[in-house]
């Protein structure tokens, strides 16, 4: 399978085993390689590192030891048309799980990137976790392999100098409800692990129930526009190239993912998260 000495598994009832590695190359290829062959539905591989780990758009994903790099196999009885929903189900799954645990400062980032929102609107939210979901076929059909990568401490940016850098990424120590202890990598990645396939069980489930006939994430809109703090706030549109191209008000979120925005003048631009990203106007 080309992953790195299991460390430890482990098999949750009812679900397939949990695999944890100490380092591999990138857990998103290692469970890619599982899913084209007959690895089960919520199959999963953590690792405590990466060697060649990626982010969306095809960048780089820096994985140091200090962080949990996890992906599940997901194998949703949908329509192929539907899978593009799939992400966003994926980052409430994420969200589910770190609430459950007592990261309930954790929330949402369009499409699903999980970060630490300030209580003070104007400091930007810190990143808490990336999400990378990939598609495939293989000898049991087509598949996804949703990738999480969580800061399980605080990186230190050069210049910190002990303090907390507003710009900084966050850890699992800054999402947690005061008093509350934040859970260990086993715990951490079982929670994750779980709460994916749950979300994308149930997600499937409606959509086979008729729930999805406007769209992907019609099952899930409401609940989704909650976990987004920035709705309704105002926004940059930001090209993958760094260039600002509109700023305006966060309004919506349609039922294939992409994001409205308002423009002062009313006019409304609507973008997919492969088009743009979103990030807290400056005041």
């Amino acid at each position: 399978m080309g992953v790195a000495e299991i460390e430890s598994a482990d098999c949750v009832t009812g679900a397939p085993e949990l695999q944890i590695v100490a380092s591999t190359g990138s857990t998103n290829d290692d469970v890619m390689e599982l899913g084209r062959g007959s690895a089960p539905h919520g199959a999963c591989i953590a690792a405590h590192e990466q060697t060649a780990g990626r982010g969306r758009r095809g960048h780089g994903w820096g994985s140091p030891s200090t962080g949990l790099y996890l992906s599940v196999l997901l194998r949703p009885d949908v329509p192929m048309s539907h899978y593009m929903g799939i992400s966003a189900v994926c980052g409430m799954g994420v969200l589910d799980a770190l609430h459950s645990l007592g990261a309930t400062r954790a929330a949402l980032k369009w499409p699903n990137d999980v970060v630490v929102s300030a209580a003070d609107a104007s400091v930007p939210d810190r990143k808490l976790a990336g999400i990378l979901v990939e598609a495939g076929t293989g000898d049991s059909g087509m598949f996804a392999v949703c990738g999480i990568g969580v800061n399980l401490e605080r990186p230190v940016l050069e210049g910190d100098m002990g303090s907390v850098n507003p710009l900084a990424p966050a850890g699992i120590a800054d999402a947690m409800t005061e008093g509350a202890e934040a859970p260990g990598f086993d715990e951490l990645a079982r929670a994750i692990r779980d709460a994916v396939v749950a979300r994308a069980d149930a997600w499937a489930a409606a959509v086979n129930s008729g729930h999805a006939v406007a769209g992907p994430l019609a099952p899930v809109l409401s609940e989704y526009f909650d976990a987004l703090p920035l709705m309704g706030a105002r926004v940059d549109v930001v090209y993958p190239n760094g260039n600002v191209a509109a700023t305006g008000d966060f309004v919506a979120v349609d039922v294939w993912g992409r994001a409205t925005v308002r423009l002062e003048d009313g006019r409304e631009v609507v973008v997919s998260s492969e088009q743009a990203s979103l990030r807290r106007a400056a005041k």
